[in-house]
């Protein structure tokens, strides 16, 4: 892990190395740029002399006071190459190699070599009569530009030798130094077994920004303990209510699977009630075509043993025997019927056992069980099943949907006596069903649409509705048949409620009831 010092150190050597090595830079091109200066004022020199003495030399073909001039510029340190023509002959030359002078009597240009030409006074606009090349020589540039760059490499390493000495002890004992004593005093705090505030404050005496961060942590530290305090208060006060929740949750819960199962009694209460309502009226004529047929049959009998039996007596006597069985039978089976639905439906209705049926009958068995709620109201119901469905699933779940379909329908949708239509028609689409339940009633407002599934959720709370009828059939619906149920009203026109489900109902989750 890398320490603040070294990091310290190494953004300020390499601050200070940059503004010098940019500070050298600037002195290199600087330097450099002096002295090609310097070479181009030697040039120009150098061309005004020779343009002002050459032109009478070359006019006399002096060769000795030639030579002399030559020799004389050669004596300049820069200045490498020498070389001057007539026309196209070079007449002289000289070449510096390294300070020694050396005659030139072959003509050469060398790539960097200059020219310029020598004219006569008195012709100067014809044509030139010599010319001179020359070539400084750039070792003195090159030198001087490297003894720049080697000062400046050893001042920057000097510089940074001592700023890196200076800056780390001055880093020890400024900030280093406080901040361990800081981060030790954290330390021990952190690990002691009991917190104490003063455990974090600089053992020393200092009026710094150490001491001013010491007694900020000190402050936070002090904060955060009321902090955690009162957290745990609130945490323990949010457990209790928690507590209190969960036990009000489970209650509710309970109060409302209590009131699931006294709807789906009352339910069964009332179709109990219709049902033997219902079966009065076959049993009743069972219990008087069986009187008559007992007292005829007596008399008769009393005719027989006399002897004094006519035909006209045996003919009138068949005739009741005939009408009287027959009354018997048709409202015994009409008996029989009324209780073998009742008894199916109640079955379902009380228990979640799961077995195959055909939908078709068992809506028609459930409407059956539910005729006698319907003889009290002036509504209709219509049912239609286009196909045989047969079904693996839960016939309770389906008996309770239409039970409570109708008696919902019955309990808002009509006001008591209004005539009224309920269609129930169920279709098979590829490996499920839809089931469509419509009235033509009052229909539901917009504002309770969104509501009519929700439990305890009911419009007639004085009548006694218990707002759980259409939260029962969601359920039923959407988790014991695994499908969807949609609603669509419109207030005045009526109600229209679809429910689709897979033609295998789903296994129960585990841990829950079908």
């Amino acid at each position: 892990m890398h320490s603040i010092r070294s990091r310290l150190n190494i953004i300020f050597l390499a601050i200070v190395t940059l503004f010098l090595a940019t500070s050298g830079v600037i002195s290199y091109w600087q330097t450099q740029q002096e002295l090609e200066n310097n070479i181009r004022l030697s040039a120009m020199a150098l061309q005004k002399r020779l343009q002002t003495v050459l032109p009478g030399i070359l006019w006399n073909f002096d060769s000795t006071q030639l030579g002399l001039v030559v020799e004389a510029e050669m004596q300049s340190a820069d200045l490498a190459l020498l070389l001057v023509y007539n026309n196209e002959e070079q007449v002289d030359g000289r070449i510096n190699d390294q300070g020694k002078m050396i005659e030139v009597h072959k003509s050469i240009t060398p790539p960097d070599a200059q020219t310029f030409p020598i004219y006569y006074p008195a012709n100067e606009v014809s044509k030139p009569m010599g010319k001179v090349v020359y070539v400084f020589s750039r070792e003195k540039i090159a030198a001087r530009l490297q003894q720049i760059v080697i000062a400046k490499i050893i001042e920057v390493v000097l510089l940074d030798l001592l700023l890196f000495m200076a800056l780390s002890h001055s880093l020890l004992l400024v900030v280093i130094r406080p901040l361990g004593q800081l981060r030790e005093a954290l330390i021990h705090a952190a690990d002691a077994k009991e917190f104490n505030f003063n455990d974090i404050k600089l053992a020393q005496t200092r009026k710094d920004e150490f001491a001013d961060v010491a007694d900020a942590v000190h402050s936070i530290a002090q904060r955060l303990c009321d902090d955690l305090e009162s957290r745990k208060a609130a945490e323990l006060a949010m457990r209790l209510t928690r507590d209190l929740t969960e036990s009000a949750f489970k209650q509710l819960n309970e109060t409302k699977n209590n009131l699931v199962q006294a709807e789906k009694m009352a339910s069964l209460g009332g179709l109990v009630a219709g049902v033997a309502h219902e079966v009065n009226t076959p049993v009743g004529v069972i219990l008087t075509s069986a009187s008559v047929l007992f007292e005829d049959t007596q008399v008769f009998k009393a005719s027989l043993d006399a002897g004094a039996i006519k035909k006209s007596e045996v003919m009138r006597y068949s005739e009741m025997a005939v009408e009287s069985s027959r009354l018997i039978l048709a409202n015994a089976e009409r008996a029989a019927q009324l209780i073998q639905s009742f008894k199916q439906v109640a079955v379902d209705q009380t228990s979640e056992a799961r077995r195959t049926f055909e939908l078709g009958e068992y809506i028609d068995e459930v409407i059956m069980s539910l005729k006698p709620t319907l003889k009290r109201t002036f509504v209709q119901i219509e049912t239609s099943c286009t196909e045989k469905i047969d079904l693996d699933g839960y016939p309770g779940a389906i008996s309770q949907i239409i039970t409570n379909f109708l008696t919902n329908a019955l309990a808002h949708a009509f006001s008591e006596g209004q005539e009224g239509l309920i269609t129930l028609h169920a279709s098979r689409i590829d490996n499920s069903v839809t089931m469509r339940f419509e009235d033509n009633g009052a229909g539901i407002p917009a504002e309770h649409l969104k509501k009519i599934f929700d439990p305890f959720f009911t419009t007639k709370r004085g009548s006694g509705g218990s707002g759980l009828g259409l939260n029962v059939v969601f359920n039923l619906v959407t988790q014991t048949l695994g499908g969807t149920l949609i609603v669509n009203s419109e207030e005045g026109k009526g109600t229209c409620f679809i429910a689709c489900f897979p033609l295998i109902a789903p296994l129960p989750k585990e841990g829950k009831p079908s």
